[in-house]
């Protein structure tokens, strides 16, 4: 033992660690919350609890889901290991949350599937026990897949330990590796099954076939296929390795029998649940039931390489419902090492076939078969439903981890000191990530809003109650952003008294003539906290970001409108709120929180026709162009005019457009004064160089004498008492009189008596 301890050491090291870090990521996950989980499990507790298989019905709601077509062996041996424990309270602590966004990285709210209460605390009891446990027995699942993957690479290379090493370390310290082995999901049989059987494979190859290997492959390729259906995907490279050793030794009378015993324990150990398909679904694998719950559609080989990042991310790092991301640091670290393995594998195939060394090829090239009819396997799955995640590849993690770890080390040279330093510069990394990535990216994306004991002099008090649960303030940050971008707002909430109902929180927001251009919808704490698990008189801080459209009528102002409602699939129910007086508001409440642009910036520069002359300056902030007005108009006529203004520098102030209507005393007798473009872009937020069209128009009085007047457009500011106007100058920088520009004439030529007749 210490012999074998001493020989090994490095492995032994390597397989402590990753129990210690696939133990944290299983408590420090919270409950349903790794990829299907929330699905996985009730397959297991109606198995503890019936003692029969689900059966599948596309259209019926169930727990388990699609999981329910699943091959049973993991369910039935975590279905053994529960079965005495009382999990009553399944869908107490199932709570789904309705806002959920799965599948959606970039979204910072609604991470969590489900509500997340005091009853997943430890001490465990009921689900909670169960669902640990079962994730502890996954841990040693995984465990046995890391020690399989150190003796595989050492059957294959057996002349440099630090190859097989970095190979174990690719699998023990691979992020999405240690997140779905510390959680309930039946990969993690199957991944060690798989694993098994290329050990096996490798030593039929090796060293030959005996009587006990047989069997061993017999079992454990029944039992694969028991556990997942790309269980079958092995069953090539099985057959291919028979074929080698019976092409090498000439004894086919073994391998036929061999070949008999493998169908024999398949049709005793894992026939029974395809019969049963065929039986209750008339398909022998079961997956055409599968996609009719989980969902299906066509989509061709081309038009998936749009989802390789996805694929390659969830490989490696990619959390939750495939919703968290890690750093892109991490990310650039395993595209080096990967691409460097690639290359460095190609360049060792190129090599040896220079030499004719056709035997070193042998196994690497099994190994890599196995990688693409898996992967080959896993694209046409990704082609018939909506799978297009890395992890699915982990079935042939130890295959591709010691192909991956001689490409890395094959361009040092083979001394010690060299590839021992390899080693280190590839695997402390990986460790490191591993590591953090529990506490740095899962932990805090669950974690529960901060409560304050103040409100921020930065944000603005509001104080208006929905319910029972008040709005007391909310602060804005005031952003310039482009479409398809984000507006960040915090809200802060308290309950005033307990809520017995779980009021969802929406945030709109709007653009020109208040259309909505971005919403989210949500409990509180971005999705964590319900509000009748709200402590009354505990203020909670709530952040947001609010993703806008790709497109939309733009520069605008960006408009918040905060409300909240009660929540049901089909329908919302909007509670009015009352403001600080107690009087209920006439709607939500609106704040400003920024301003948007056009995602193409040459759509906000291209908007001033060519014809259209240049009128004014500005202050040094703005440029007026306008086409001079002139025409025939009768009294009681509007009058139509277009400016288009080119923003120049910025501006504190929130100047008013005017457009007056004056005779030869430069008397006001008609206006059509406004913001630019209707209060939707203010001035003040005028933060790009973007040129706009601004509306207005002049309505002219019924009574208006015939005769000739002139139109004259400027700006003053209405928060000035005097009303001051902006400096006007002409283009050779002249100032206008009275910073007035005039736009030419409205003619009245008809007696305005009879301007109507």
């Amino acid at each position: 033992m210490k012999k074998m301890l001493r020989e090994h050491t490095g492995a032994v090291v390597i397989l402590v660690l990753f129990i210690v870090l696939g133990t944290t990521y299983s408590l420090v996950t919270p409950l349903f919350e790794a990829s299907d989980e929330i699905s996985h499990y009730p397959v297991v507790q109606h198995i503890a609890t019936t003692g029969t298989l689900p059966v599948q019905q596309p259209g019926v709601e169930t727990l388990w889901e699609q999981e329910g077509s699943q091959p049973p062996l993991y369910y039935l041996l975590s279905a053994a290991l529960t079965s005495w424990i009382d999990t009553s309270d399944l869908q107490t602590i199932r709570w789904r949350n309705p806002h959920a966004k799965l599948g959606i990285p970039l979204d910072p709210d609604n991470k969590n599937m489900v509500i997340h209460t005091q009853a997943e605390a430890f001490p465990w009891r009921g689900t909670a026990l169960a669902m640990h446990l079962i994730r502890f027995f996954s841990v040693a699942l995984g465990t046995g897949t890391v020690a399989l993957t150190y003796h595989l690479i050492r059957m294959i290379w057996p002349e440099d330990k630090r190859i097989a090493l970095l190979g174990m370390a690719l699998v023990a310290f691979n992020p999405m590796f240690l997140f779905i082995t510390g959680s309930v999901n039946n990969d993690n049989l199957m991944v060690m099954l798989g694993t098994w059987l290329l050990v096996l494979i490798t030593k039929i190859v090796k060293e030959g076939l005996t009587a006990r290997r047989s069997l061993t492959l017999a079992v454990v390729t029944a039992l694969a296929t028991i556990t997942k259906i790309s269980g079958l995907t092995l069953v090539p490279a099985i057959g291919l390795a028979l074929l080698i050793h019976a092409l090498k030794t000439r004894q086919w009378k073994q391998v036929l029998l061999t070949g008999l015993g493998l169908t024999a324990a398949w049709l005793v150990l894992a026939g029974w649940w395809y019969a049963r398909n065929l039986i209750l679904y008339q398909e022998l694998l079961g997956t055409n039931t599968h996609v009719a719950i989980v969902g299906g559609r066509q989509i061709g080989l081309w038009e998936l390489r749009r989802e390789w990042y996805g694929f390659w991310v969830s490989y490696w790092a990619l959390f939750g419902a495939v919703d968290i991301l890690a750093d892109q640091e991490a990310y650039l670290f395993y595209a080096v090492i990967s691409w460097l393995a690639v290359a460095g594998l190609i360049w060792w195939v190129i090599q040896v076939i220079r030499r004719r060394a056709w035997n070193d090829l042998l196994l690497p090239a099994l190994m890599a078969l196995q990688v693409a009819i898996t992967f080959a396997g896993v694209l046409r799955w990704t082609t018939i439903t909506y799978a297009s995640q890395g992890r699915l590849m982990f079935p042939v993690i130890g295959a591709i981890s010691g192909l991956m770890a001689y490409g890395l080390l094959n361009w040092l040279p083979p001394r010690l000191l060299w590839r021992t330093a390899g080693l280190g510069i590839v695997a402390i990394p990986l460790l490191v990530v591993a590591a953090i990535a529990p506490f740095r990216y899962i932990a805090p994306t669950y974690a529960l809003p901060p409560s304050v004991s103040e409100i921020p002099a930065t944000a603005t008090p509001v104080g208006v109650e929905f319910g029972g649960l008040e709005l007391v303030a909310v602060e804005t940050y005031d952003v310039a952003v482009q479409a398809g971008g984000r507006v960040p707002i915090t809200l802060y909430w308290r309950a005033n008294r307990p809520l017995e109902q779980n009021y969802s929180l929406y945030l709109h927001a709007l653009g020109r003539g208040y259309e909505e251009i971005g919403k989210i919808d949500s409990y509180p704490g971005a999705g964590a906290l319900p509000t009748t698990l709200m402590q009354p008189g505990v203020i909670i801080r709530d952040s947001y970001s609010i993703r806008l459209r790709e497109e939309f009528t733009a520069p605008t102002i960006v408009r918040v409108a905060i409300g909240v409602g009660l929540w049901q699939p089909e329908l919302y129910i909007v509670l009015r709120g009352n403001g600080p007086d107690g009087q209920p508001l006439n709607g939500d409440v609106i704040v400003e929180a920024g301003v948007a642009y056009p995602r193409d910036f040459a759509g906000c520069t291209e908007v001033i026709p060519e014809d259209v002359p240049q009128q004014a300056d500005f202050g040094g902030f703005a440029r007026l162009w306008a086409r001079p007005i002139s025409g025939s108009y009768r009294a009681g006529d509007t009058v139509p005019i277009t400016l288009y203004w080119e923003r120049l520098t910025d501006t504190s102030v929130n100047w008013t457009v005017f457009v007056h209507l004056v005779g030869t005393d430069r008397r006001p007798l008609a206006q059509g004064d406004g913001p630019p473009v209707n209060g939707d872009y203010p001035t003040s937020l005028w933060r790009a160089d973007c040129q706009i069209e601004d509306s207005h128009l002049l309505n002219l009085p019924a009574d208006l004498p015939a005769g000739d007047y002139s139109i004259l457009v400027g700006l003053y500011d209405t928060a000035d008492p005097a009303y001051g106007r902006a400096l006007a100058t002409r283009t050779d920088g002249s100032p206008y009189p009275d910073n007035a520009v005039p736009l030419g004439n409205a003619m009245c030529h008809i007696k305005c008596d009879s301007a109507k007749a």
